[in-house]
């Protein structure tokens, strides 16, 4: 059921969302769904403190030194994300009610909990074998951080993941909102962007 629920999102993500709003145990998944983006990009940081790697470009926006950055965000990144869960929730929450939204709260952070968690697989795809690859020794973490942030084919395929990133959230934020809400499009399109932008400016503060 579990599983099936979250690959259907992929393919039919409105269908998707309908479902879970009548599914006893929709709340209880929502914890579920989320986890998976927090142990997953737990996982990615304890690849990249195994393979000794380090932002190349960006500084942290936390006062941490580059060195001891991912070794450290092997903590505060499942927190972290669980922090932009509920805030983009009650954000989300709050404007829907003021717009007369017709969905509960439980309802809301459900198919914000599912939406963070497919989008955020945009990536993961990119992220999480490249941690790997540099945990076992593959590739040298600390180069491949810079070929990230230069003109070659690294930074091309990693901003192809992230279009797909910004694409599913952009897209599913918004659904989650009208199928939760009965909003019309537009509303649900505002809604929805200003509630991933508060996720993301969250997210970037710890993990940039």
């Amino acid at each position: 059921m579990f599983l099936k629920t979250y690959l259907q999102t992929i393919l039919k993500p409105r269908k998707t969302f309908q479902g879970l709003l009548v599914n006893e145990k929709s709340f209880s998944l929502g914890f579920a769904f989320i986890l998976i983006p927090m142990v997953a990009y737990t996982l990615m940081y304890i690849f990249l403190t195994i393979g000794h790697g380090a932002p190349s470009v960006l500084t942290p926006w936390l006062n941490i030194s580059k060195e001891d950055y991912y070794s450290i965000n092997r903590f505060l990144v499942a927190p972290s994300m669980f922090l932009c869960w509920i805030v983009a929730s009650a954000i989300i929450q709050i404007l829907s009610r003021i717009f007369k939204g017709a969905g509960t709260f439980e309802q809301t952070l459900t198919l914000i909990a599912l939406s963070i968690s497919i989008s955020m697989w945009g990536g993961l795809i990119h992220d999480l074998p490249m941690s790997f690859l540099s945990a076992i020794g593959v590739i040298n973490a600390k180069q491949h951080e810079i070929d990230m942030n230069s003109p070659t084919i690294f930074r091309t395929l990693l901003w192809s993941c992230y279009s797909i990133y910004f694409i599913a959230f952009f897209t599913l934020f918004p659904l989650a909102v009208k199928v939760v809400h009965k909003l019309t499009l537009t509303k649900s399109i505002i809604i929805g962007w200003i509630g991933f932008i508060f996720f993301q400016l969250i997210f970037l503060i710890f993990n940039r």
